[in-house]
């Protein structure tokens, strides 16, 4: 599955959704027909973020449905258990589903808390997606607290990508509330010195990170850098 995640990846970067999907729907129809249902699942995952930056919610929601029952009959480890919930829960928010999300977030934060060290970065993305349900269901102090609590997981992982989108967040949290607050740009300018690092390794992740923020960036009126972080990511999707 790694090659073909990285090739998912690319053609999501580059927009090429229609091809990443064909590829993605393509391989889970053979998985299930021949009762492969660990494949299945794992390309549910994938589908879910997916459907999640793409739509159609109702394509998202049939995958999410199949996902939980899939759940629901195999064994698996409790950490690629809780990482399948948290990507059902982040697309349940995205479509505006945040109180359907949360029980699906508990249960992940439950199973990877007894799985994973503290310093394990699926905690951070577990505290940034979290923290987006409660800003959309407008309870910033929450939403906050958790963008501090990935923060501090990071800190223990030098160089990771993930803090750089976890300062975007908190800047966009505190544009939410109020548009002229000073740390939103504190954030940003901390989220691009991350960024900036040389000793920060420019992989795939890196390259999908620099896209996300890049959107970020743009949303709050800071089109050089967000210019700056495509034209990064599209060089790195060039080369590999």
């Amino acid at each position: 599955m790694d090659e073909f995640t990285k090739k998912i990846d690319r053609l999501m970067g580059r927009e090429r959704w229609d091809e990443a999907e064909a590829l993605l729907t393509g391989r889970m129809a053979e998985a299930a027909r021949t009762g492969n249902a660990q494949t299945e699942l794992s390309l549910c995952s994938e589908l879910l973020g997916f459907y999640r930056m793409r739509g159609p919610e109702e394509r998202f929601l049939a995958v999410e449905g199949r996902a939980l029952q899939l759940l629901e009959t195999l064994s698996m480890p409790r950490e690629t258990r809780g990482t399948i919930l948290v990507n059902a829960a982040t697309g349940l928010v995205a479509f505006h589903r945040a109180e359907e999300a949360l029980p699906l977030y508990k249960q992940a934060e439950t199973l990877l808390r007894a799985a994973l060290p503290r310093d394990d970065f699926r905690l951070a993305a577990l505290h940034n997606n979290l923290s987006s349900a409660y800003a959309a269901l407008g309870r910033p102090a929450e939403a906050e607290s958790h963008l501090r609590q990935a923060l501090e997981v990071l800190r223990r992982t030098p160089f990771h990508p993930d803090v750089a989108t976890t300062y975007v967040n908190l800047a966009q949290l505190y544009a939410a509330v109020d548009p002229a607050d000073l740390r939103i740009g504190e954030c940003l300018e901390r989220a691009m010195a991350w960024l900036d690092q040389p000793e920060m390794v420019w992989d795939g992740y890196y390259a999908h990170t620099a896209g996300k923020c890049a959107g970020g960036f743009a949303a709050l009126g800071r089109d050089t850098e967000a210019a700056e972080l495509r034209e990064r990511a599209e060089m790195i999707y060039e080369g590999t």
